[in-house]
């Protein structure tokens, strides 16, 4: 069940619970910044919602560990913008370098979709 109202069950079981994600390509050599991805897991069916959590845990678990790609002006970059509703304050991932080289990425299936 997906709804937003506060008291009622979201896609994960969770009272009042959702995410919202913006990724973003933010590198490479124009530097250009364009939106590639939106989420919302209160408008996902429950399987996808999870999926979309699980990847931005794992994003959560190489930032701590600070494996979040190489490093290069040229390089692809993305900015994964995490806001875990109703938290006021976003959380934002810089992600460098080519995500078809990590197959299985938490990058990855953002992009490709769940």
């Amino acid at each position: 069940m997906t709804t937003g109202s506060a008291g009622r069950t979201g896609p994960a079981g969770k009272m009042g619970c959702g995410m919202r994600v913006k990724v973003e390509s933010t590198g490479g050599l124009a530097g250009r910044e364009v939106t590639v991805a939106l989420y919302d897991t209160e408008d996902m069916p429950a399987e996808q919602a999870k999926q979309v959590e699980d990847a931005v845990s794992a994003l959560g678990e190489a930032s701590a560990d600070g494996a979040l790609g190489e490093i290069g002006a040229d390089l692809p970059a993305y900015r994964v913008t995490v806001l875990d509703v109703p938290s006021a304050a976003p959380t934002v991932y810089e992600v460098q370098g080519d995500p078809s080289e990590r197959a299985g990425s938490p990058l990855t299936t953002l992009l490709s979709g769940p």
